[in-house]
């Protein structure tokens, strides 16, 4: 019911602003690092920039990266790692801007009796068998003395992999909170990594197709970076903490009950939401972003993975973010 439900909120918002100028359509996977999108729909934050976009929070990354390949969204906010795995799929997507990174929000679970050295050679459930997941995955694995290239991946949304993972068919999992937090708890596991433990291994941020991104004015764009900013200070502020929760539960998690504050405070926690002095420090030439696209190119060339050379400059022009956050 949950999907149908959700099947049919996508036709609307998809027809939305058809019959008017134009409309800025972000799709988004409900989770708080992505929550200023919302917050800067409903208060109204693109709109003072003279922009009517609309946003989509959907339960999981694979639709998401969907509705991008297909050009039936904008932009997207998610792992900017992504980025490269489309590439190398002959998707010519391009980053726009870093914004936050995972920091404890994405979970590695295992069984609470594994033996890892018996897991060689068995299935890992992954939630998205991508560039920066693996990635993440490999770090925890290499401090084991073990590669993700001694297991085999299968890839499936997060409350599938909670199913099979208390169905005991897989004992190792990566997820994300809600469903990280039912796996734990129904099925025996235990929490054995996060991202917090390789801090600022999981970038996010922006991206669109580059034909895409190619018809939005500059102008546009730069008022799109700015909402998310002002988005950003004002979820920020201690005076709007309920407001912040009541738009979360209304309009993010609208498909879920709603969570109380101290569980949308933890799920904050595993986060790191940039201000405009970190947007300005990721994003800058040489800045930590690029980086992170030069380690993550050598992980894939060390593993045979990389089926063409993705430099930085070709998938990551800064010009404009930092002409918005100021060089």
């Amino acid at each position: 019911m949950r999907r149908i439900i959700f099947v049919a909120a996508m036709i609307v918002w998809m027809s939305a602003g058809m019959a008017q100028g134009r409309t800025y359509k972000i799709a988004i996977v409900a989770w708080v690092g992505w929550a200023p999108a919302t917050v800067a729909e409903i208060k109204g934050f693109w709109k003072e920039e003279g922009l009517d976009v609309k946003v989509a929070a959907l339960t999981d990354p694979l639709p998401v990266n969907n509705l991008l390949k297909n050009r039936r969204v904008d932009i997207v906010f998610g792992m900017l790692g992504n980025v490269v795995g489309m590439r190398m799929e002959g998707f010519p997507a391009v980053v726009i801007a870093e914004t936050d990174w995972s920091h404890g929000g994405d979970e590695i679970i295992v069984k609470q009796d594994l033996d890892m050295t018996r897991l060689k050679g068995q299935a890992v459930g992954i939630y998205l068998n991508q560039p920066p997941v693996i990635y993440f995955l490999n770090k925890y694995l290499s401090a084991l003395n073990l590669s993700f290239s001694d297991f085999r991946m299968v890839e499936m949304e997060t409350e599938e992999l909670t199913q099979n993972f208390i169905a005991d068919r897989f004992k190792m999992i990566i997820s994300y909170d809600p469903e990280a937090g039912r796996a734990i708890k129904d099925g025996k596991g235990k929490l054995a990594s996060t991202s917090a433990d390789y801090e600022g291994c999981i970038p996010q941020g922006m991206m669109a197709m580059k034909d895409v991104l190619e018809k939005i004015p500059k102008k546009d764009l730069a008022g799109i970076c700015k909402g998310w900013i002002k988005a950003v200070q004002w979820s920020q502020e201690s005076s709007n903490w309920k407001e912040y929760v009541d738009i979360l539960n209304r309009y993010m998690y609208r498909t879920d009950s709603p969570y109380p504050e101290d569980e949308i405070r933890l799920m904050l926690n595993t986060e790191r939401i940039h201000d405009v002095a970190e947007l300005r420090e990721r994003n800058k030439t040489g800045g930590g972003l690029c980086s992170y696209l030069n380690d993550l190119q050598s992980f894939l060339k060390a593993n045979n993975m990389l089926k063409q050379d993705i430099y930085p400059g070709e998938i990551f022009d800064n010009s404009l973010i930092m002409e918005v956050v100021g060089n």
